[in-house]
């Protein structure tokens, strides 16, 4: 009888072993999902008023003011800002410039929040939030908002400007008819 306890006593034992290492396995798994979820950066264009400019028409991109945070201040995010969405603007609307002219139609950005970290060694995300009323005249017709952040792992390199591409593409393609977008959350 000796012989069966002890088979009973190992098998109890490898159950309990099984059991252990379920729960280990499963923990190791949900800090893995957990560190890989830190490493997606998120992008979100919302539209409150969806504008509409007929395709072909030049639409006037105004700079703003360059961004700022924590009392540190981001020469020429503005007009990098600027040149970004005319960057997205012009497959749909050429002689869309920087500056103002005399288009019927202007968008005047608003750098509502600028963080630029230093993610790659800090772990502090980019932030970015920038506003785009649109304009017919004085009338205003369209009124969009982007906001992003970057993932807190990245191998540098990464600037605000880096997060708003998409968000921009996306909002010219809206403008111009083809996308109609009144909420779009980008993860990359």
């Amino acid at each position: 009888m000796r012989f069966w306890e002890k088979i009973e006593s190992l098998l109890q034992y490898s159950q309990r072993l099984a059991r252990l290492m379920k729960t280990k396995l499963a923990a190791l798994a949900l800090a893995a999902a957990l560190s890989l979820a830190g490493c997606v950066s998120n992008r979100t264009l919302e539209t409150t008023i969806q504008g509409r400019v007929p395709m072909g028409k030049p639409i006037s991109v105004a700079i703003p003011i360059d961004g700022e945070f924590s009392g540190e201040k981001y020469p020429q995010s503005g007009y990098g800002v600027a040149r970004r969405l005319v960057s997205s603007l012009l497959p749909y609307f050429p002689g869309s410039a920087v500056g103002v002219s005399n288009s019927e139609y202007h968008i005047i950005p608003e750098l509502l929040h600028w963080e630029n970290r230093a993610t790659e060694w800090s772990g502090k995300p980019d932030r970015v939030k920038v506003s785009l009323p649109l304009y017919r005249g004085q009338q205003l017709i369209g009124s969009a908002l982007v906001k992003a952040k970057s993932s807190w792992w990245t191998l540098g390199g990464d600037r605000p400007e880096d997060l708003i591409e998409l968000p921009f593409d996306v909002y010219a393609a809206g403008l111009a008819g083809i996308k109609k977008p009144n909420r779009l959350v980008i993860e990359k």
